[in-house]
């Protein structure tokens, strides 16, 4: 048929070696065929022999198939004659049918002569059938992934240049996941950009994501802080910390403060004198408190008189209330956002936060006295909340207010584009994945940070492994279907961790006991005391287990708060409280540290 022409064709392309005998290399008159029946008896002979060759494939472990994808050069050199199965065709011209079938020389895979194991595997499904392409459809959309995505498509894997990590002494190769690359949210994606526009326009706008942990509410976010950024805006951060939500207003406080960083950082000389200037005349005799609660206002001017009288501020008693910080962030933003300039501030983990924090942003976004282009966005685990929370008061008074708002849930992928995220991890065409990617799915139900735990879970039980000698990623269908996986993500990284090393369990321990993320200076600071000696080296391990990133030049940052969460409860082996003794002492470190 078409397809295996194509992969005769592209084989003689590629490797220069005919496959076709001189005596069968062209269609001649006496091919003709005088009768359809024979043509079809001729058929189904070939269609049964061609039955039992892919049957027989199946159960060697050395091919090249959906269940497990490998291939390999056994056996080829004593490859047997085979003949094509013939395509009957019917020639308008002459008004006669003939057949295309030839004899067909033994080969050797192109993998043998050098070439990629992609192009040789496709060209073997095309020529023998085995996971035999529909369409010629297919095998372009195939051919299209090779050329729009070599580095992953095409060429064969190099252990120097992927991830590896030591078990039982071998070197595991690890997947190639695709951390900045966001799975079946274009809408979503479409959504937050437009609400963000309309910001830049000279309005103020919230925008709520909830959905399950994991669902890749953060990552939505993070898909347009670049886009925040080239036009100019300033993107907040902060996580809502369980652990600190008897102190709401100090996280944003922090958050706001550092604003006054990026405006020193992103801004010309002119714009930082102008937005000094307006700040001193908008607060006047108030310009001391405001310097109490974001001393960094210092950075947004150039002359020393003005740092001097901040730097004299900072450190008087203060009673921090939240009509206080409310009125003086109303007014605080009324000077540095702009159309030019609009803020964006990203909330985490709002099913932590009470409700003075939603009240603040409330009053901001509702300002009637001249903020604008303040864009609001907050994440919450809708299944960990009730309709009583103040999230939705928060959304109620905003509709009263006329805030606009947009609300959305994140569900889990769906089976096509989690399809899409294995065959990138694995670098294997996306119609080989499926049978894996089912399986994912009912285990994982599309959660993408589920998705990624799972499949390396399954690296680390070899259930999932590539293969040195066939460059390809394999894997075994029923044993990963009859195998008793737990579908809970928590339970994931807790068989994970405690496999770890007992020093790589304390690096997570101490690092859970600062929060999300962990500032450089204190791994510093632990790194110089005689106990975590070797603090760095530890952290270095657990970065290359995934459990933690580096952020800058010296932070660090869990990958999840599922994470953290564990290393919580390695601490004292259960979800609430600290020993007080370790925790007294980490909190020494953190206060000398500041």
């Amino acid at each position: 048929d078409d397809c295996n022409l194509f992969g005769i064709l592209l084989y003689e392309l590629y490797s220069g070696i005919s496959l076709r005998s001189a005596s069968s290399s062209s269609v001649s008159e006496a091919s003709l065929v005088s009768t359809s029946s024979a043509s079809s008896a001729s058929s189904s002979s070939l269609s049964i022999q061609s039955k039992k060759s892919v049957a027989s494939s199946e159960n060697n472990h050395s091919r090249w198939s959906s269940s497990s994808p490998t291939f390999s050069s056994k056996d080829n050199n004593s490859h047997p004659l085979k003949r094509a199965k013939p395509t009957v065709r019917y020639d308008k011209r002459k008004g006669k049918s003939y057949s295309t079938s030839f004899q067909r020389k033994p080969y050797a895979p192109l993998q043998e002569i050098g070439f990629p194991s992609s192009i040789s595997g496709l060209v073997q499904n095309l020529i023998d059938g085995h996971d035999s392409y529909p369409s010629l459809d297919a095998a372009s959309s195939d051919i299209h992934l090779l050329l729009s995505d070599p580095g992953t498509f095409l060429f064969d894997l190099r252990e120097k240049t992927n991830a590896t990590a030591i078990q039982g002494g071998s070197i595991v190769q690890q997947l190639s996941f695709r951390d900045h690359k966001l799975y079946g949210r274009e809408h979503q994606v479409s959504l937050i950009t437009d609400a963000f526009c309309r910001v830049s326009s000279g309005k103020n706008e919230a925008f709520f994501i909830g959905g399950f942990s994991g669902s890749g509410k953060t990552k939505l976010v993070q898909t347009l802080t670049a886009r925040v950024d080239i036009s100019g805006g300033f993107v907040l951060t902060q996580k809502v910390d369980q652990l600190h939500r008897e102190r709401p207003l100090l996280g944003i406080l922090s958050a706001f403060n550092s604003l006054c960083l990026l405006i020193r950082d992103k801004s010309c000389p002119s714009e930082r004198m102008a937005i000094a200037a307006g700040l001193e005349r908008s607060f006047e005799s108030d310009f001391s408190l405001l310097a109490r609660f974001l001393p960094n206002i210092s950075a947004l001017s150039s002359d020393p008189s003005v740092s001097a009288r901040v730097d004299g501020m900072v450190g008087g008693g203060i009673e921090i209330n939240f009509h206080n910080v409310c009125f003086l962030l109303q007014r605080f933003m009324r000077v540095v956002s702009s159309k030019f300039h609009p803020v964006m501030l990203f909330l985490d983990d709002l099913q932590w936060c009470g409700v003075t924090l939603l009240e603040l942003i409330h009053a901001i976004l509702a300002d009637k006295r001249g903020s604008a282009c303040f864009f609001f966005v907050g994440c919450y685990r809708d299944n960990e909340v009730d309709q009583d929370h103040p999230i939705f008061t928060m959304m109620s008074k905003l509709d009263s207010s006329g805030v606009p708002m947009t609300k959305l849930s994140l569900e889990g992928l769906n089976p096509e584009d989690l399809n899409t995220l294995v065959s990138d991890a694995t670098g294997t065409f996306p119609r080989l994945c499926e049978p894996l990617s089912n399986i994912v799915f009912q285990k994982t139900k599309g959660n993408p940070f589920f998705v990624v735990e799972f499949l390396r879970s399954l690296v680390d039980s070899r259930l999932l492994k590539y293969s040195l000698r066939q460059k390809i990623w394999i894997w075994d269908i029923c044993k990963i279907t009859s195998e008793n996986i737990t579908d809970n993500v928590l339970y994931l990284l807790s068989k994970k961790m405690t496999s770890f090393s007992h020093c790589s369990q304390l690096a997570l321990k101490v690092l859970s006991c600062f929060g999300i993320k962990v500032d450089g200076t204190i791994v510093e600071y632990l790194n110089l005391t005689e106990e975590y000696s070797d603090f760095r080296e530890w952290l270095d391990q657990i970065t290359s287990e995934g459990c933690i990133v580096k952020v800058g030049s010296s932070d660090f940052k869990f990958v999840h708060d599922k994470v953290r969460f564990y290393g919580m409860e390695l601490v004292c082996g259960v979800y609430a409280g600290y020993p007080p003794l370790f925790h007294g002492q980490l909190t020494c470190v953190q206060m000398l540290t500041i």
